[in-house]
């Protein structure tokens, strides 16, 4: 027999004597509760139980959030300002891209008065 087939022969017999540990069952005591936890362990003992108290408790929150909000209503909106009328453009001044004198203004106007439009257009 060699060495290693010797080496995994041992090694197979000392893991199956070996202690195993097995998942579930908590041998443990049970911890002593004080306080809060001892009135909330009142009614609730184990610990699913607690985690679902606790998720209930979070979606009645959201629940009644909700419920308000619809029932309240929504806050009334505001009127929209009354748009201000442009003043009428001089001779001299250079009128709105927005007023309707632009379009008379770009249809009449020389190449001096378009050069002063785009200089201003530029500042």
């Amino acid at each position: 027999m060699t060495v290693y087939a010797r080496v995994a022969r041992t090694a197979g017999r000392t893991a199956v004597r070996s202690q195993r540990r097995q998942m579930g069952g908590s041998h443990a005591p049970a911890p002593e509760w004080t306080g809060i936890d001892k009135v909330v362990r009142g009614y609730f003992p184990e610990d699913y139980q607690l985690a679902g108290a606790i998720l209930s408790g979070y979606g009645v929150l959201i629940l009644a959030a909700v419920i308000k909000s619809s029932i309240g209503g929504k806050a009334p909106e505001p009127e929209p300002a009354a748009p201000v009328a442009a003043p009428a453009a001089s001779s001299g001044d250079l009128p709105s891209i927005e007023s309707p004198e632009f379009e008379k203004f770009i249809e009449s106007a020389d190449d001096a008065a378009i050069m002063k439009w785009v200089e201003s257009a530029s500042d």
